[in-house]
């Protein structure tokens, strides 16, 4: 996982979309981060050439995608 977080959301977007990794974009207040979703070293040399980031790469230890909520509902399966 990398962490870019940086206040030009214009950049992060840019950045996002040069990679062939999913990624999401939250917005704070004042500041987006950008969660790319198994990064490659190349990923984490382009966000770190960003002025104005910081960045911050992860290796997944653990996680669940869905669990469910235990209700039916459009979205659960």
């Amino acid at each position: 996982m990398l962490f870019v977080e940086g206040k030009d959301r214009k950049a992060l977007e840019a950045l996002a979309h040069k990679l062939p990794h999913p990624y999401w974009l939250l917005a704070g207040e004042g500041v987006f981060l950008l969660e790319v979703f198994g990064a490659s070293e190349e990923a984490r040399a382009l966000a770190e050439g960003l002025p104005g980031v910081r960045v911050w790469a992860f290796t997944l230890e653990d996680g669940v995608v869905y669990r469910g909520c235990g209700k039916k509902s459009a979205t659960s399966p």
